[in-house]
């Protein structure tokens, strides 16, 4: 399995937004019924995508990058990471198939890129009881009752 994070850019708004509309969040641990209807869950998320506009400011902003999360020259997930001077808050973090790890093959990828920056911290808001089982096993810690997550790198 060939796997590679690919850089977003100005150029990418319309594959960013089909890449958007099939994230699918882990509400609830792995096995337990969802109570939500996922036709209900993909119009709400398409109300979360970003304007062309607004897209555009975002990517050209120096501290911010989104990735691709390519497997097999197919889009499987997407990351979108905030740089400070020490630290990195992961602000989108999504795999489109789960259960085959490919969230731990995009994290290990995805902390490459924090090393680099140089950071010593990891931040994320993750409210989502199963993706927090996710973080929980990476290393993450919970800092406050509403999903705030935080890791030493």
């Amino acid at each position: 399995m060939l796997h590679r994070l690919v850089r977003i850019t100005s150029n990418d708004y319309r594959e960013y937004r089909r890449a958007y509309t099939r994230i699918e969040y882990s509400f609830f641990e792995k096995g337990k019924a969802d109570p939500f209807n996922s036709d209900e869950m993909k119009e709400m998320m398409k109300e979360g995508i970003k304007g062309k506009g607004e897209f555009l400011d975002f990517v050209e902003n120096p501290k911010n990058e989104l990735y691709f999360f390519e497997v097999d020259n197919e889009i499987q997930g997407i990351t979108v990471l905030t740089f400070s001077q020490n630290s990195c808050i992961i602000d989108q973090f999504s795999v489109f198939e789960k259960g085959k790890g490919l969230g731990t093959i995009l994290y290990n990828e995805v902390l490459k890129i924090i090393k680099q920056h140089k950071c010593k911290r990891i931040e994320l808001w993750c409210p989502f009881v199963g993706a927090q089982i996710f973080w929980r096993k990476k290393g993450f810690s919970l800092k406050t009752k509403d999903g705030f997550f935080g890791k030493r790198v």
